[in-house]
């Protein structure tokens, strides 16, 4: 399949690079920095990948290098670190949605906190006193939902580089609910216990880029059972992690 990667130098972009490669689609990777992108993968890597040079702001270059693509997945971006998170996802696929027109297949990034409370129709960031960046991740969602894509919105924990470069066997993937246990029948303090259900599940949802990207990956084609749906992924049963480990 003809895939483009936007953001193809960042953590989770690069694992989507290498490993679209490995499974031997033709991906074109858009990027503000070329040299640095070669200088990642090393030559190896490079006869099967075309790298097209750009920033999210130049729409036209974007919608350029979207035309004739099989699928478009957006890496670009951090909503911890970007000012304008939500104004450059916003437009990346306000581009797509020009040129790939209805049911173009797009898929980007969002957070865990994005997804619906198991049993609930209430997310995380939802609740008032959650940061701010948790609750961007609802507008994006909001914009794509408006869209005539046909979207899905990977939202993971913090992510990890994995050691060994692969993803887990075994990962748990659900549709727009948390992949790992709620909080249960609650009555009162629902914010707070929400909270903490959350951050006891959390160790469950630090996943490593490379099964992000393995997720995406595995869901490319239109109208597939996460089309137009947020998708949560949590290391396989009995797993846990923290953000700094590597594993």
């Amino acid at each position: 399949m003809r895939i483009l990667i936007i953001g193809a130098t960042g953590n989770s972009g690069l694992a989507l690079t290498k490993m679209a490669l490995a499974r031997g689609h033709e991906v074109t990777a858009y990027v503000r920095d070329a040299q640095k992108l070669r200088a990642l993968l090393g030559p190896d890597e490079m006869p099967a990948l075309t790298i097209r040079s750009g920033t999210l702001a130049d729409r036209d270059a974007l919608g350029q290098a979207m035309a004739g693509q099989g699928i478009v997945i957006n890496a670009a971006g951090n909503a911890t670190v970007d000012a304008d998170y939500v104004a450059m996802v916003n437009s990346v696929i306000d581009v797509a949605a020009g040129v790939m027109g209805s049911g173009g297949r797009f898929w980007f990034f969002g957070g865990a906190a994005a997804l619906d409370v198991p049993g609930m129709d209430l997310r995380v960031a939802d609740i008032p006193i959650l940061p701010r960046p948790f609750r961007q991740h609802l507008q994006t969602l909001e914009h794509a939902k408006s869209s005539p894509l046909d979207w899905s919105m990977l939202c993971p924990g913090p992510m990890n580089p994995s050691r060994s470069g692969t993803p887990h066997e075994e990962l748990r993937v659900s549709k727009d609910c948390w992949p790992v246990d709620g909080p249960g029948n609650i009555r009162v303090l629902k914010s707070i216990r929400i909270l903490a259900a959350f951050k006891r599940g959390l160790p469950e949802l630090v996943i490593t880029y490379e099964d992000a990207a393995a997720v995406i990956l595995d869901n490319l084609q239109r109208n597939s059972t996460y089309s137009c749906s947020r998708v949560g992924v949590a290391l396989p049963t009995g797993l846990k992690a923290t953000k700094s480990m590597k594993y």
